[in-house]
């Protein structure tokens, strides 16, 4: 792999963050796409220069797991406190277990190899995630998701966004921004009756071509528009306490939300729930469970349109041996159903089937 300092010469910054980038180099990839196979990193603006943005992304920053068809990718924005490469690690085994391609768009932490005050640094990760949740400060990852969401639709592009935690934060203002743009580029501000006209141009265009999969969703505002669905297990507590909940989008008849929620899989409000690892191996479980291709997005959104998904338990899946490098905590995995340390079994071996 490239080391970091190799792949930050890549990037063209601006000045003014140059004293944040020094500080904290992981701020250099914040907004930046990166195949999360190679941990290539592509500079923003280079991309959205070329004159086929969503062949580039398809075509050299999407990583596919192996022997998959290539005719869907996603891109990613990663939750809280995952350096590039770490985020690269885990978007690795959201694309291999789920059998899609992705893209990450980065959103860098403030983490970084030689902290001077280690305790320090993963705090400052949780006050930019609330500063964000505030709507008090920008981001580059808010911008220029917001931007590849207007060249979606000004060139009928299909998109499917995916975020995780904090990048759901991110994400939904980024489409807030995106639905601002889009509408200011085609009708004056003093131009009701014009923006009107636009505005439900932005839903049905957006309707049409825009996907979103979010895994433990902590944000409430949801611009409408998009097809949604929000991923998560009982007893995480973001999710719960910070999003949109099934209850809330009822209440406001927000149909275009879809919830698929997994039974408990740990104590009540243990963060572990909200790790979007134990979410795929339930997703990919779901998939097999209703007889689908593993990584059918579109008609597992069918499904749960029609209230007819059949929704995985714990108790069904094969947990993967090396989930103990993707927990927070080890002594969590103690309460997974069907996990042997010291087992064999590999999840990309299609002929092992779980009980369904």
């Amino acid at each position: 792999m490239i080391n970091s300092e190799e792949k930050a010469k890549k990037i063209k910054s601006n000045w003014w963050r140059w004293p944040l980038e020094i500080l904290f180099p992981d701020k250099k990839f914040d907004g930046q796409l990166q195949n999360p196979g190679s941990e290539e990193v592509f500079d923003f603006d280079d991309v959205i220069a070329s004159d086929d943005i969503f062949k580039l992304i398809a075509e050299q920053i999407a990583y596919y797991p192996e022997n998959d068809q290539r005719e869907l990718f996603a891109i990613f924005i990663p939750g809280l406190g995952q350096p590039e490469h770490e985020s690269s690690r885990r978007s690795r085994r959201y694309a291999e277990t789920l059998n899609t391609g992705i893209a990450n768009l980065n959103n860098s932490s403030f983490r970084k190899p030689n902290p001077i005050l280690d305790r320090i640094n993963p705090y400052l990760d949780w006050i930019d995630a609330t500063i964000h949740r505030l709507g008090l400060s920008g981001s580059p990852v808010i911008n220029n998701t917001a931007t590849l969401i207007v060249r979606a639709l000004d060139s009928d592009t299909p998109l499917h966004l995916s975020s995780d935690s904090h990048g759901t934060i991110l994400l939904s203002r980024a489409l807030s921004l995106a639905k601002r743009k889009f509408i200011d580029k085609h009708a004056a501000i003093w131009n009701f009756k014009r923006r009107q006209s636009w505005e439900l141009k932005w839903h049905k265009c957006s309707y049409q071509l825009i996907r979103i999969f979010n895994f433990g969703n902590g944000y409430k505002k949801w611009v409408k528009g998009p097809k949604y669905i929000m991923v998560s297990i009982a007893g995480d507590p973001l999710p719960e306490k910070l999003g949109i909940t099934p209850e809330e989008a009822s209440t406001k008849d927000r149909n275009d939300i879809k919830f698929l929620i997994f039974p408990g899989l740990f104590p009540k409000n243990s963060f572990e729930a909200h790790n979007m690892m134990f979410t795929t191996e339930l997703l990919r479980q779901t998939f097999r469970k209703n007889g689908l291709e593993v990584g059918d997005f579109v008609s597992l959104y069918f499904l749960l349109e029609q209230n007819s998904l059949k929704i995985s338990t714990p108790e069904e899946v094969l947990w993967p041996q090396d989930m103990k490098d993707y927990v927070w905590s080890p002594d969590s995995l103690k309460s997974i159903p069907n996990y042997v340390e010291t087992n064999q079994f590999n999840y990309f071996d299609d002929n092992a089937i779980a009980i369904c």
